[in-house]
């Protein structure tokens, strides 16, 4: 019984270490993959590349000017990654192996502001494990510097960093509980008359807010010239192709001598060597062909559902992740992997894959999704339809949105016009 459950123990720690490999994998983009491949290269002697090194495929590959490299290679030295940091300070070996193998996912799956916003039902389902299990990692996660990192949302990473400053302020902390919003829009006397405090109150604990980091990720990854090389190159011909722009990497494949030393060597300790790394470069060239699988079906189903706009004739039509996803039988959080990172290259210009799925605009029943650009148009048709002697203000325009299914907050709405650079109202004036 012993024996079964010990076996049972070790075939699930090698299932999540793999997982979260294969979860690694289709994240990275082309240039990620190939440093990945090259090294594992190095140090398996299963893997072969057309019968090259892979450093004759990457003389394909653009060099950078001296002057620019020296300068980006400069900047990956001061930059500091915040999930490096956060697996710096796990107590690898206190733990068992399934334990820590959910310790490195969940801190992979972290967003870039540092927020941990999966629900936990869903990562232990993932993880075979109980919801308990997640919830008691997250809490022991949450321990870790930066303070605030793992927080499910900007209340929770502002309350716990004045919980880690010794706040002893409890309206303070109603404050950031109950009208952050307010706060936002610098609305004083709502939060003086909620909270029954003077003004001068509201203002002081405004500004002990304004102290407080809202991003934990803050001060990690420092922002480094970027040379982007597309992902995906969709263009017409008669039809429409798409290519995934990965032909320079060169095609990975086993070592046939090596695959045959396995069955003729009489060294039992060599062929165990040469089985687990045949075992692995299998498990790596499948990983890299689903994604590639992965790649091709999302961007397929973007040019099918977004073709008016790959042609020019159209907008973007509004698309959640959650609707690809559904579409393709696959997991939102998969799609989401799929396209970080990544670039398409089309005959009108190169553009990041997330930027052709919908930032979510929700109205009250939480059913109106639309993208940025749409909503950028909705605003610019308003202010053309205007009196310009008594142009629309950003709260008329914030409710003639309201109009059409859009709630936006009035200084969203500002920001939204100042993206598209028009002025303000008075500004627009006409006498």
């Amino acid at each position: 019984m012993e024996q079964t459950l010990e076996l049972l123990q070790k075939q699930k720690q090698i299932l999540t270490q793999k997982q979260i490999q294969s979860l690694t994998i289709l994240a990275m983009d082309n240039v990620e993959l190939d440093c990945f491949l090259r090294q594992e290269y190095l140090d398996n002697p299963m893997l072969e590349i057309n019968g090259q090194s892979p450093e004759t495929v990457y003389e394909s590959l653009p060099v950078l000017p001296s002057e620019d490299d020296k300068k980006w290679n400069h900047q990956m030295e001061e930059s500091k990654d915040l999930k490096e940091y956060l697996r710096s300070q796990l107590n690898i070996g206190n733990n068992d192996e399934p334990y820590e193998s959910l310790q490195k996912y969940l801190i992979e799956c972290l967003d870039d502001s540092g927020y941990f916003t999966l629900s936990t039902k869903e990562v232990a389902g993932y993880f075979h494990t109980s919801e308990e299990t997640v919830t008691n990692c997250l809490d022991e996660l949450k321990l870790l510097e930066p303070v605030g990192v793992f927080s499910s949302d900007l209340k929770e990473c502002l309350l716990r960093q004045l919980e880690a400053l010794g706040s002893e302020e409890p309206l303070l902390k109603q404050m950031i509980k109950e009208h952050l919003e307010d706060v936002a829009h610098g609305n004083i006397g709502h939060i003086s008359r909620s909270l029954k405090i003077p003004t001068s109150q509201v203002r002081k604990y405004m500004l002990m807010i304004g102290t407080l980091n809202p991003r934990p990720s803050t001060g990690f990854g420092i922002k480094k010239t970027e040379y982007i090389v597309p992902d995906i190159i969709i263009k017409k011909e008669e039809d429409w192709e798409i290519q995934l722009n990965d032909g320079w990497m060169g095609n990975y494949q086993i070592n046939d001598y090596y695959q045959n030393m396995i069955l003729k060597t009489k060294d039992n300790e060599l062929r165990a060597y040469f089985r687990e790394k045949a075992s692995r470069a299998t498990f790596i060239l499948q990983n890299v062909e689903q994604r590639r699988k992965t790649l091709m079906n999302v961007t397929q189903f973007l040019l099918d559902q977004q073709l008016p706009y790959f042609e020019g004739t159209g907008p973007l039509h509004p698309m959640t992740m959650a609707e690809a996803a559904q579409a393709l039988g696959i997991h939102p959080s998969t799609v989401s992997r799929a396209v970080k990172g990544k670039y398409i290259q089309y005959p009108k210009e190169t553009v990041p894959m997330k930027n052709l799925f919908s930032q979510s605009v929700s109205g009250i029943s939480g059913s109106t999704t639309r993208n940025a650009k749409e909503i950028q148009e909705m605003i610019r048709r308003r202010i053309s339809e205007e009196n310009k002697r008594s142009p629309y203000s950003d709260q008329k325009l914030k409710e003639l949105l309201e109009g059409d299914g859009i709630f936006l907050s009035r200084r969203a709405v500002a920001k939204y016009r100042e993206l598209m650079g028009i002025k303000s109202s008075f500004n627009r004036k006409e006498s």
